[in-house]
């Protein structure tokens, strides 16, 4: 079973009492912990500089500059990232701020442009300085100030340019679409009527934002499923099969292999 931490245990230097962390990423120690794992708290990770790789329930994500990631409670967390990554982090109790909760972003990152950096420097930056107050007007001040850097982030992540390619409008109603009707065969016509667009179209933006094919990106989405099922149920492979819509089990299971190099039962118990 993987280890879940709380914020003291990634934090060392973080007070047990206190319920939230704002730091520099390069300036934040590095926790002696188990990979994979999750948290128990809510975070935002702004990758002034770096490349690599942070996965997030299975999916893979590129970490690049400017890139500010969110992850929420019980997500499964694991990341690979150059030795000068710079930038910052910032941790809060699900508890504490659950009136945020609402504002938090379905998106897993966010793509800022060069407006937004100016902007949310010294936001972050105050954010330290508060962070280092042991009193409860400043532990008010951290609330604010993350409610509206929530808020910033999610205005930029409804603005039509944002991350023109990856998160195009038209991308991440596929990417809803897919995950609401991962049980059913669903053909890449029916996709594309739903999206109201033609199928050339759909393939065109799947190509340009993935590069690659919308059934590639179907699959890839329904064995990121298998896994999760696989680690956090105890459901067959057979009834997996089928949660995810396959109609044959030991077809399930070829394809299963084919991407990940295990079987479902390999990757269940390893």
């Amino acid at each position: 079973m993987l280890k879940e931490y709380s914020i003291s245990d990634i934090i060392i230097s973080n007070p047990k009492k206190k319920y939230f962390y704002v730091g520099t990423f390069e300036g934040t120690e590095d926790p002696n912990v188990e990979w994979p794992h999750r948290h128990n708290f809510y975070s935002m990770v702004w990758f002034t500089q770096s490349i690599g790789v942070n996965v997030i329930d299975f999916e893979e994500y590129e970490i690049k500059h400017n890139r500010l990631f969110l992850m929420r409670p019980k997500q499964v967390h694991n990341w690979s990232y150059s030795k000068n990554s710079n930038g910052y982090i910032a941790v809060f109790d699900k508890y504490l701020l659950k009136e945020l909760v609402m504002s938090f972003i379905d998106s897993p990152f966010v793509d800022l442009p060069n407006k937004s950096t100016q902007l949310l420097k010294p936001l972050f930056d105050n954010l330290i300085e508060e962070s280092k107050q042991n009193d409860k007007l400043g532990e008010k001040t951290i609330v604010q100030g993350i409610s509206y850097l929530l808020h910033q982030l999610k205005r930029l992540s409804n603005e039509p340019i944002h991350n023109k390619g990856t998160n195009s409008k038209t991308v991440l109603k596929f990417s809803k679409l897919i995950s609401s009707t991962i049980g059913e065969n669903l053909s890449i016509n029916d996709y594309s009527s739903k999206l109201n667009i033609t199928v050339d179209k759909l393939n065109e933006i799947c190509k340009e934002n993935y590069g690659q094919s919308p059934k590639t990106i179907i699959l890839e989405k329904k064995i990121t499923e298998a896994k999760r099922l696989l680690y956090f149920t105890e459901l067959s492979v057979k009834e997996i099969a089928f949660k995810l819509g396959f109609e044959d089990s030991s077809y399930f299971s070829r394809i299963f292999k084919q991407k990940t190099n295990l079987s479902p039962t390999e990757f269940k118990s390893a």
